[in-house]
């Protein structure tokens, strides 16, 4: 968490440095929480390993939730509602759980938390209290440990199947995010929606056959922000 702090501050200060030189002024800056509804959609249909056999959409109709924590920065563009906002982000959601089925059964598997940093440049417009914004976002996944579950299964082909869908994602993601929000005080209140054009790859491998499981993360995110810096709007 250190960290992420740190390294939010340091990317504020650099964007404030830099807005100076392209006449736009600091409006507002500040942290915010939020709670997250995320899924990883997926086509993809069921495919057999050996005697397993697993199933990406045995879990599709349901949610996970997670949750998360911004800095961002909010600089006016000119003297009008048009802004630009740099932010800086931990998140981390459930993954979405996958179907194992082999003789002894059928179980939905879900081996780990997704976990990222993000970098966000979001643009946006603000009407009165109002505002509209969407912009991309880099994200860095955070390899982290799986859960003991897999390792716990006492049938063999159902314990392999667990470690090999266990396998990491690529390290970089790419994603897009539009939302809404107000503000009121010094706090801010925003819905967002994110897709992840990056998919969440795993490649499966089980009994010298490899599959490759793809999946787009998709979240809502509902999120409350606090203004530690306030200015007020500056209108033409």
């Amino acid at each position: 968490m250190k960290t992420i702090v740190t390294y939010g501050i340091a990317c504020l200060l650099l964007g404030s440095a830099a807005s100076s030189s392209y006449g736009q002024q600091l409006q507002a800056a500040g942290i915010s929480g939020s709670f997250n509804i995320a899924r990883l959609h997926t086509g993809q249909r069921e495919f057999k390993m050996g005697s397993v056999t697993i199933d990406p959409q045995a879990d599709q109709n349901n949610d996970e939730t997670g949750n998360g924590i911004t800095l961002f920065g909010r600089w006016q563009l000119g003297r009008g509602g048009w802004y630009t906002q740099p932010e800086v982000g931990y998140v981390s959601t459930l993954e979405t759980p996958v179907g194992i089925t082999c003789s002894s059964g059928s179980i939905p598997y879900s081996g780990r938390r997704i976990r990222h940093l993000d970098a966000r440049l979001l643009g946006g417009y603000q009407s009165g209290p109002l505002r509209l914004f969407a912009g991309p976002i880099v994200g860095y996944y955070l390899y982290n440990s799986t859960n003991s579950s897999g390792a716990s299964f006492t049938n063999s082909d159902l314990r392999e199947a667990a470690t090999a869908l266990d396998a990491a994602p690529p390290r970089l993601q790419a994603a897009i995010q539009v939302g809404t929000g107000f503000s009121v005080w010094r706090l801010d209140v925003n819905a967002r929606y994110e897709w992840w054009l990056t998919q969440y790859s795993t490649v499966v491998s089980l009994q010298q056959q490899t599959h490759y499981l793809n999946r787009n993360l998709q979240q809502v995110i509902l999120e409350v922000g606090f203004q530690l810096y306030k200015r007020p709007l500056q209108a033409y």
